[in-house]
């Protein structure tokens, strides 16, 4: 059966082969089994209606490409202009040296939509080249698990 085939059965056939609540999220879960790449990974996308219903209360989220020359507090101050932060930690890119990977925990759940909203389309102009910000839940939950898991990472 063909990608075509699955969607149109998807479309057509909401219930099939699919736990899930909606259509679309039914069509990320389908696409999802068919392509093996981690980008496509659902667990750790951020949808914010889910949120904004409080059917996700996670409160860590990474926010990949940021350029390297950003200090810690320039970093801070964007990601506080849409809502606070308890937390904030910050680690190389395994992918580019450039670039950085921040770790950061909310106080409440409901402030991850503003900070989706607000950033993720945020452009940065690195080295003459557009490189645009990616926000997705942490694999580790809780202040107290990031920092853990940073200061492992540091060594």
């Amino acid at each position: 059966m063909s990608i075509i085939d699955k969607i149109l059965i998807q479309l057509y056939f909401p219930n099939f082969e699919s736990p899930s609540s909606s259509r679309f999220e039914s069509l990320f879960l389908i696409l999802r089994k068919t392509d093996g790449s981690k980008k496509n990974n659902i667990s750790y996308k951020i949808f914010p209606e889910r949120v904004i219903r409080g059917e996700d209360k996670r409160t860590s989220i990474l926010i990949k490409n940021i350029p390297k020359n950003l200090k810690k507090r320039e970093i801070r101050s964007m990601i506080e202009n849409y809502a606070n932060i308890n937390f904030l930690g910050l680690t190389q890119d395994k992918k580019s040296k450039n670039l950085i990977v921040a770790y950061l925990n909310v106080i409440n759940y409901k402030s991850i939509v503003p900070i989706y909203m607000g950033l993720r389309k945020h452009e940065f102009n690195y080295n003459n080249k557009i490189i645009v910000i990616e926000l997705y839940y942490s694999k580790y939950q809780g202040k107290e698990e990031l920092k853990k898991i940073l200061k492992v990472r540091n060594k």
